[in-house]
């Protein structure tokens, strides 16, 4: 019997998007921007109407704080192609905008702080050419999120997501921690989006409790380096084992998985479709 145990030989890591003035003596590509006195961090809603929740930063971010969301190792690449300017003191990032960011300077300073680095840049949400050039030419792979393929709520090329697409300079992804669970996101989709779903997949007879199957499969057999599949979505959970809803607090970060979950049915599940896609990457 396969053991729930295997070598890891690494982790991955989100960084916080925001630094303290003080900490950016080493950043020349950073230091020429001009900063605005800010206590709490937010996106510029991109479509009209639509008011972003300004979040505030917690935790040892007192004072002043650059508000451009760039992050290494796992990180959001686009603001470093755009960054998001917030009035202090608003409630919300309705009246920001945006200026260009430091672009590929704020990488290549990042390898000669830290030398090279494994990244996954963060391309999610309003991909724009700039975005895409940027990542292009930083070499970083981009994050590919079926959910996306499928959901007319994201704001970003729904394309770019649907797996013959994705490219092998790639990470793919049924969910993030910020998604909802495959189970979850299908019951929350509408009966169009359901169908083409169904029709890209090709797939009419998979009862609905048994589809996130499929999805998982899907993205195993693109040609993506890298395949990220949350354990809820192994295990077909809904939306009440989600990890994280973004702009809320007290609900997240609550699901744990117990002993007793990890059946020999759910090991096979998961050592099998590895194995069939040539994604088995432990001895």
């Amino acid at each position: 019997m396969w053991q729930w145990t295997a070598q890891i030989p690494g982790l991955i890591r989100n960084c916080f998007s925001w630094m303290k003035i003080t900490g950016l003596q080493q950043w020349p590509a950073v230091r020429r921007m001009d900063f605005l006195q800010m206590d709490s961090c937010g996106e510029i809603p991109f479509t009209a109407g639509i008011i972003t929740e300004i979040q505030g930063i917690s935790g040892g971010y007192p004072g002043l704080a650059a508000v451009f969301a760039f992050t290494m190792w796992c990180g959001l690449i686009i603001s470093a192609a755009l960054t998001s300017i917030i009035p202090f003191g608003s409630d919300s990032a309705v009246d920001g905008h945006w200026e260009k960011g430091p672009g590929i300077e704020l990488f290549e300073a990042v390898k000669r702080a830290l030398g090279e680095k494994q990244v996954i840049a963060e391309d999610l949400g309003y991909v724009t050419d700039s975005v895409r050039r940027l990542v292009q030419e930083s070499g970083f792979p981009g994050m590919k999120v079926l959910e996306f393929a499928f959901d007319s709520r994201d704001s970003g090329c729904a394309n770019d997501y649907l797996p013959h697409n994705y490219t092998e300079n790639s990470v793919a992804y049924t969910g993030t921690h910020d998604n909802e669970t495959l189970a979850g996101w299908w019951k929350s989709i509408t009966p169009e989006e359901q169908k083409l779903a169904r029709d890209y997949l090709c797939d009419y007879a998979t009862p609905q409790k048994r589809l996130y199957r499929s999805f998982i499969s899907l993205i195993m057999r693109s040609r993506s380096q890298l395949c990220m599949v949350p354990m809820q979505d192994y295990m077909g959970l809904d939306n009440r084992c989600r990890m994280n809803q973004p702009s809320t607090v007290g609900i997240n970060w609550k699901w744990r998985l117990k002993e007793e979950d990890l059946t020999e049915e759910l090991q096979k599940d998961i050592y099998d479709i590895t194995l069939r896609y040539g994604r088995m990457n432990w001895s």
